[in-house]
């Protein structure tokens, strides 16, 4: 992953990005005669540049959302089941038991044994799609890699709408999920490739924005109750994002690193605006990627130093903790959970609506999550974090122990309340931070191999306690899962304190310097170095 942000403002302001593209054009036709790059480079000045943008933010901010598209998506994977499983259990054959609501004294979350594979199936699927994906962008493309991902999302809705069976639900949702599981590892490397370094921070926080507002979409479409209607509208987001994405460049990077210095230039004065000159920050990602070259590693190569083996315990101990708390199976059985409760907003014919309200959290708790990120120290914000989800679960654990008992109403704004804080608090740092310190506590010549084996072991993490949850629940009760959650929480609160460096206002060195266990000591004045200088002033 790039980031390269040496813009230079142009001596004459007067000059079009159309001259620049057409001079670069004859000098391409009069050094090489390759016609062949000059159609390539005629049809990149085709792109519409969005609305003349002469400093390039725009451009960026718009670029990011479009291909965040993926995002979107896969927070309507996971959305689905939380829409799709009530309807499934009530009103077809395909899973064969039915669902059951609250019976009056005590909750069961009505997850048959086949439903739990349809909705864990996708995080399996995401396990098989994350790990090559980052080698598949290296040797094809950024923007291919994310475009033909369109493709699984297409067949896997097809598949959901028109299965017969559950084996074709089975057989959608894992493909969806390779779609899913490469999104999150290929997204990120293309905003990282075009978004200057003081707009990186806002813009990575993109794909936490996007998913959390493709959850939202799931739930609300929810409200159709109807399956095949379901899958129709869930089809459009990837139909949308093939649309939309199709009219963009590919990566800088990508296509300087297979020797396209034409089509590069082309493609970043796209990002950067017209207002400014790409020459110099060119020969820097040229330099990056000659140093990168250089040092490249192996997987294996991955814990042969001992800061990097550090970073890979702190990034695997986060993605424990955050998946371990129970954030998807929340997210997957949403409506399934608040009917169990048997909330105030509880209703046969509307039982989507503490749902959207779930969602809504999320969104403005992602939103808004970005200005924490820019004034908090990550370690105090996932302290708080954590914190805060243990309370909220031990909350709710409590109420459920309260009214399995008879001791509480039926019907409270608890259980909302609760699962409310914890999504936000979740938000605000267990759901961002970990991905972001991946680019903060890995050198860039292993980053990419170690952002691809820590988002397998976040969907493989994510497998395991989505399938296990209604095990669990079976087995001791939901009070009792909610409860193991907390603590989790709990323990999580103490890794991070114990173990996870802070990262912002740090340089990689000073990072990885605490990692290898070196402690710069403080600059301190000698003694003889102040009486030098007294003398010296009498």
């Amino acid at each position: 992953m790039f980031v390269f942000n040496k813009s230079v403002t142009m001596d004459d302001p007067t000059t079009t990005l159309d001259a620049e593209a057409g001079a670069s054009h004859t000098e391409l036709d009069n050094k090489n005669g390759h016609s062949l790059h000059s159609k390539v480079l005629k049809r990149l000045e085709t792109v519409p540049d969005i609305k003349r943008d002469t400093s390039g933010i725009t451009t960026q901010y718009i670029a990011t959302g479009i291909v965040n598209l993926g995002a979107f998506a896969t927070g309507v994977c996971v959305a689905w089941s939380s829409s799709a499983l009530p309807l499934y259990l009530t009103n077809t054959t395909i899973l064969e038991e039915d669902f059951q609501a609250f019976n009056g004294t005590h909750s069961k979350i009505g997850v048959t044994p086949r439903g739990s594979w349809v909705v864990s199936l996708l995080c399996l699927g995401a396990l098989f799609g994350a790990v090559p994906s980052g080698l598949i962008s290296e040797h094809f493309g950024r923007k291919k890699t994310l475009l033909y991902l369109a493709l699984p999302l297409l067949v896997s809705w097809i598949l959901v709408a028109s299965s017969p069976n559950v084996y074709g639900l089975y057989v959608g949702r894992f493909v969806g999920g390779v779609a899913v599981g490469a999104f999150s590892v290929s997204v990120p490397p293309y905003v990282e490739d075009i978004a200057e370094s003081h707009l990186l921070p806002a813009l990575a926080n993109f794909y936490h924005v996007l998913f959390a507002c493709g959850l939202l979409f799931g739930y609300i479409i929810g409200m159709v109750q109807n399956l095949s209607w379901l899958a129709v509208l869930c089809v459009t987001i990837p139909v949308a994002f093939f649309i939309a994405f199709i009219f963009l460049p590919e990566s800088p990077a990508y296509l300087l690193s297979q020797g396209k210095s034409s089509e590069a230039k082309s493609a970043l004065r796209y990002f950067r605006g017209i207002d400014n000159d790409v020459d110099g920050e060119l020969k820097a990602i040229r330099e990056t990627l000659r140093n990168f070259a250089k040092n490249r590693v192996t997987f294996k190569q991955l814990f042969t130093t001992k800061a990097t083996v550090k970073a890979l315990v702190v990034s695997f101990g986060l993605m424990i903790f955050q998946q371990l708390s129970g954030i998807y199976p929340v997210l997957f059985y949403s409506e399934m959970i608040f009917c169990s409760f048997a909330n105030p907003l509880y209703d046969r014919e509307a039982t989507y609506i503490p749902s959207i309200i779930l969602g809504f959290c999320l969104v403005s708790s992602t939103y808004f999550s970005t200005m924490f990120l820019k004034r908090m120290r990550r370690r105090v914000l996932l302290l708080c974090s954590f914190t805060g989800m243990a309370l909220s679960l031990g909350s709710l654990a409590i109420y459920y122990q309260l009214k399995a008992s008879n001791l509480s109403t039926s019907k409270t704004w608890i259980p909302v309340l609760a699962l409310c804080i914890f999504v936000s608090v979740y938000a605000a740092g267990a759901g961002p931070i970990p991905w972001l310190m991946l680019r903060e506590i890995f050198p860039p010549n292993v980053r990419r191999r170690a952002t691809a084996i820590t988002a397998g072991f976040h969907w493989f993490l994510a497998f395991g306690v989505t399938k296990l949850y209604q095990n669990l629940e079976k087995m001791v009760q939901a009070g009792w899962v909610l409860w193991n959650f907390a603590v989790i929480c709990v323990i999580g609160t103490i890794f991070i304190y114990f173990f996870v460096p802070e990262t912002k206002g740090r340089t990689l060195e000073e990072i990885q310097n605490e990692l290898n266990g070196i402690h710069k000591r403080r600059a301190h004045r000698h003694v003889i170095q102040v009486e030098t200088i007294a003398v010296a002033s009498s």
